[in-house]
C-alpha cells in the first residue's frame, strides 16, 4: 500500500490566550489523506484553519491531538523538510538582492549542491518566466514577478511535495495561465501538489481533487467528480425544434438557446428520453447529449454560503 503524501487523523489545535483566558479552536478532529502524485485543492473561507493546517504541516505549529504525516515523516522532521517545497502567500525576500543571489542563498540553506547552482538557478528562472530579470533586485520586481519567484525557490530542492497557498495571486491571467502549465508539468513529474486558492475556476482546471474546511471542520472532500457529479439536468444539441416541443420544454422549465445551426437545450434529467423522442418524432435529429455537471462554485457557496472563498 502506497503511503500517503499527507495524513492528517483526529487533528485538533486550539489558540489559547492566556492573559484573557480565551480558547479559540482553529481545527476541531480534522481527518483527509492526500495520495502521492495527486494535485489536491484546499478549499474555505476565512478562518477555516487553511493556514493553521499548511503550517502544522510545514512543522511551524504543534497540533495539540491528532497523527499528522508529510511523506511518511513527522511534520518538521528534516527527511521530509527536505522533499517539501513551499511557498507562501506573502514573501518575505531580502530585497536588496537580485534573483540569482537570492536562489543561490536558499540553495546553500538547503545544502544543495553548489557546484551545480548557475545550472539550476538558470533553468528555474526560465521555468518561471524570469529570465531576462536575473540581475533586477527584487525590491524593483512587482507583485507577480515575486510570486513567480517564490515559486521558483520551492522548486530548489526538487521536491516531492509542494504546498502552494495561493499560487496565483497577483499575477495577470496570462501568468496565472503559466503557473497552471507549470502545476501541469509538475505533475506529469509525479510531484504532489496540495494547494490552496480563492479562483475556483482555475482550481477546478487542475486539482484532481478537493478538500474543504469551515470553522475548523471538515466539510466536504473527495475527487472532483465524486464532488461535482453529473447533476440533475442533461444538456441536449439538436438540429432543429419544432414550436409544439418548444412549448413542452417552457412547461418543463428547460433553457433553450438558439445557434445558427442547432438548438442547445437544458431539461432536466428525467425528460430526456421524452424530449428525444419528441425530436425524432417532429423530424429533428439528436446530435449530442451530455450531463451537465455543477460546478466547483456552485458546490462551494452550497456548503460554506456566500463566504468569500481563500
Amino acid at each position: 500500500m502506497t503511503t500517503p503524501a499527507i495524513e492528517f487523523k483526529e487533528v485538533t489545535k486550539v489558540y489559547r490566550r492566556r492573559l484573557a483566558g480565551q480558547e479559540v479552536p482553529a481545527l476541531t478532529h480534522v481527518s483527509f489523506e492526500v495520495g502521492a502524485g495527486e494535485v489536491c485543492a484546499f478549499l474555505g473561507p476565512n478562518g477555516a484553519g487553511k493556514t493553521t493546517s499548511i503550517n502544522i504541516l510545514m512543522g511551524f505549529l504543534y497540533a495539540d491531538y491528532g497523527k499528522i504525516s508529510v511523506l511518511g515523516y513527522e511534520p518538521g522532521d528534516v527527511r521530509a523538510k527536505q522533499k517539501t517545497g513551499f511557498v507562501p502567500e506573502n514573501f518575505a525576500f531580502y530585497k536588496h538582492l537580485n534573483a540569482e543571489k537570492l536562489l543561490r542563498f536558499h540553495l546553500a540553506l538547503a545544502g544543495g549542491d553548489m557546484t551545480k547552482s548557475i545550472g539550476l538557478i538558470r533553468d528555474l528562472l526560465f521555468k518561471v518566466q524570469l529570465q531576462g530579470y536575473e540581475k533586477l533586485k527584487i525590491g524593483k520586481y512587482s507583485r507577480g514577478m515575486v510570486q513567480r519567484l517564490g515559486i521558483a525557490q520551492a522548486l530548489l530542492s526538487d521536491p516531492q511535495l509542494l504546498l502552494l497557498d495561493e499560487p496565483t495571486s497577483g499575477l495577470d491571467p496570462a501568468g496565472r495561465k503559466e503557473v497552471k502549465e507549470l502545476i501541469h508539468t509538475m505533475k506529469g513529474e509525479g510531484k504532489t501538489i496540495f494547494l490552496s486558492s480563492h479562483i475556483l475556476s482555475e482550481v477546478e482546471q487542475i486539482c484532481d481533487r478537493a478538500i474543504i474546511i469551515d470553522k475548523g471542520r471538515l466539510v466536504r472532500m473527495g475527487s472532483l467528480n465524486e464532488l461535482l457529479g453529473t447533476g440533475d439536468h442533461v444538456e441536449i444539441l439538436a438540429n432543429g425544434l419544432s414550436p409544439e416541443v418548444e412549448a413542452a420544454l417552457v412547461e418543463w422549465g428547460a433553457t433553450i438557446e438558439r445557434g445558427p445551426n442547432s438548438v442547445r437545450i437544458t431539461v432536466p434529467v428525467t425528460r430526456k428520453r421524452e424530449l428525444v423522442e419528441k425530436l425524432w418524432a417532429s423530424g429533428f435529429d439528436l446530435l449530442s447529449m451530455n450531463p451537465v455537471r455543477s460546478s466547483l462554485e456552485e458546490l462551494y457557496l452550497k456548503l460554506i454560503g456566500t463566504g468569500v472563498p481563500v
